[in-house]
């Protein structure tokens, strides 16, 4: 469909200049014809759709007789426009297949439309799935993810804040293992983290009640009838992170019910498949009368793996709940119970955060804390159903 113009039309010349061949506008149309108006409007399509030139915020107002201004308005869906003028620049839009420069438009409202999320090991399940549940919910919102992977090393975590500080991302998101928190204060980018405790709340953070859930995983072993329990646990000096609430929690219900709890302390920041494979085979090793264990998946299926291998029977002999409830337990067998950590929510609620910080306003908690549910399997002898 042709429809006619206010302003002259556009007719393309094209010329060298300093080895760059550039479109260059010249009016001509004025008082031509409607079968000359069709013959340029083909032309300068062409042209642009040939990827000699972008098309540019005032090729779309030429071509739908309006000013720049009318076109930002409606390609922002910013000010009034009425809907036969919305209509001529969506479809100059169209023909044209015009994007708007980001790039231009983010430097002036100095902003990116980007959040980083560093992460301490993509590799490992817990973290892969969170780095693609906050790339989805940022995706929504219109934000774009630039994931760092720490790889383990805390100098690395230190090195990528210390990028993102000097360029252009408008907040962050840290669900790093560090134990070092001073560049995070020093940071002039807002900042949510998951799990880690910061002073008096300078830094929110989003996490999980893991103290109930250490108190959960304890009460589905010693109802399984376990009353020598081994769990994997990290360091003492984690403390600033809410997940060392569940170690804690899990040892004083094992001994409240008189049992017995031996723990096996794990490498600092270590996920690695090989690593969680030798801790199993000497645990198992060190502790052959165990009859129940607690840890993390990774550990767990490893524990797993170790115990069938000596010939232990599961659950009858041994029985073991494993923690975050990744996909990675999916295709194990015997299904395995687990604590599963609403990751679909943490993003959520993490990025919502985030943006709240972003945005300046003032927030009503700067602590969240969501539940996890316990799922049944038969590694502690039932079936599979779900548990609050």
């Amino acid at each position: 469909m042709i429809f006619a113009v206010k302003n002259p039309f556009s007719v393309l010349c094209l010329r060298e200049k300093e080895g760059e061949k550039r479109g260059e506008i010249l009016r001509g149309c004025k008082g031509r014809g409607a079968g000359a108006v069709k013959a340029d409007r083909a032309r300068l399509n062409a042209y642009f759709q040939a990827g000699e030139k972008m098309a540019g915020i005032q090729d779309v107002a030429r071509l739908a007789g309006v000013g720049t201004g009318t076109v930002s308005r409606v390609i922002n869906g910013s000010g009034y426009v009425s809907s036969k003028t919305r209509d001529r620049v969506e479809r100059a839009v169209a023909e044209l297949s015009y994007t708007p420069n980001e790039l231009a438009r983010n430097l002036l409202q100095n902003r990116s439309r980007i959040i980083a999320l560093i992460v301490p090991d993509l590799s490992y399940p817990f973290f892969a799935e969170l780095a693609c549940a906050v790339e989805q919910r940022l995706m929504v919102q219109g934000y774009k993810t630039m994931i760092c992977n720490a790889v383990r090393q805390s100098t690395n975590e230190e090195e990528h804040l210390s990028m993102l500080d000097r360029n252009i991302v408008d907040g962050v998101l840290t669900a790093t293992h560090s134990l070092k928190h001073e560049q995070y204060f020093r940071s002039h980018k807002p900042i949510v983290s998951f799990d880690m405790f910061y002073h008096e709340g300078e830094i929110p953070m989003v996490t999980v009640d893991h103290e109930r859930g250490g108190r959960l995983a304890a009460e589905e072993l010693l109802q399984a009838g376990c009353r020598r329990l081994l769990q994997f646990r990290d360091a003492e000096e984690a403390g600033r992170f809410s997940f060392m609430e569940r170690h804690r929690a899990f040892e004083e219900s094992v001994h409240s019910a008189g049992a017995k709890c031996r723990n096996v302390y794990l490498e600092w920041n270590e996920f690695r498949e090989d690593y969680y494979a030798e801790i199993a085979e000497k645990a198992l090793s060190e502790h052959p009368d165990v009859d129940g264990i607690f840890g993390t998946d990774g550990i767990v299926l490893h524990c797993m793996r170790a115990a069938l291998m000596r010939g232990r029977k599961i659950p009858e002999e041994l029985r073991l709940v494993a923690y975050d409830g990744t996909k990675a337990l999916n295709t194990a067998y015997p299904s395995v119970t687990a604590l599963v950590q609403p990751i679909e929510k943490l993003a959520e609620a993490g990025v919502k955060l985030l943006l709240q910080r972003i945005e300046g306003k003032k927030l009503r908690r700067d602590k969240i804390v969501l539940s996890l549910k316990l799922r049944r399997g038969m590694t502690t002898g039932h079936s599979g159903r779900r548990s609050g």
